[in-house]
């Protein structure tokens, strides 16, 4: 049997019920005003700001949780431990990313009205700029309580930061339906070596070295723009409104 009996044939089997009561339908509509009307436009600030809601509540938590346990642990303890903390901040950004694909609503997402590379680029915004400016200030509560510069207290707060950020972007883009566990243990990682750096490592966080922990930081931020420009690439045109 070749393949056009055999579509001919579902078709027979599979005959849609006809349109019922569908004059009516079409009357509500009108009566309504609501058959040539036309979805309004969006801003690209109203876009961003109405995905707000739809980012989980727990990553909130999470994030706001940790800046303040980050701030009263440099306020009780000044040293080099408490920068190894900043990497599970990132724990909420890249386990955003995959969502859709881990359970299993990407397709479906494609096809509504906000592209869904539009959707994660807008709540990936958010939650960065939320946790980079929330590591902006508690850099700038604990600075007294270090001997460092101001610009070393930043670098020491954000390269952990962006080095878990970029490896789980890496790793998450090869490997989205994992449930997020395997961006928790890089996080974990990531912030296991950053602990035990001032133990093993301690001349990283010398005076002499900032250049190279400047020079990381970039490394970094160049990496991580590279690793989003390849996931997004993947997707289809952004639709911002």
């Amino acid at each position: 049997m070749n393949n056009e009996a055999v579509k001919r044939q579902i078709r027979e089997l599979c005959q849609a019920p006809g349109p019922e009561r569908k004059e009516e339908f079409f009357r509500q509509m009108k009566a309504q005003g609501l058959l040539n009307r036309r979805t309004r436009t969006l801003s690209q600030v109203e876009f961003i700001a109405g995905q707000i809601p739809y980012i989980e509540k727990w990553i909130w938590v999470l994030s706001v949780l940790l800046l303040l346990f980050i701030t009263e642990v440099c306020r009780l303890r000044p040293g080099n431990y408490p920068f190894a903390m900043t990497p599970f901040l990132a724990a909420g950004i890249l386990v955003q990313t995959g969502r859709s694909f881990r359970w299993k609503m990407a397709e479906m997402e494609y096809v509504a009205r906000f592209s869904l590379r539009s959707v994660m680029l807008a709540r990936l915004f958010i939650v960065g700029i939320f946790n980079t400016l929330g590591l902006m200030t508690v850099i700038l509560l604990v600075r007294p309580c270090f001997s460092y510069s101001l610009l070393r207290v930043f670098l020491y707060m954000m390269v952990p930061y962006l080095t878990a950020t970029w490896l789980g972007s890496v790793y998450e883009r090869k490997q989205r339906a994992d449930h997020g566990w395997g961006c928790v243990l890089i996080c974990l990682l990531a912030s296991a070596f950053f602990a035990a750096a001032p133990v093993f490592l301690a001349w990283l966080y010398e005076e002499r070295l900032t250049v190279l922990w400047a020079a990381v930081m970039i490394l970094m931020v160049v990496g991580l723009s590279g690793s989003v420009r390849n996931w997004i690439s993947r997707m289809e045109e952004p639709a911002w409104s």
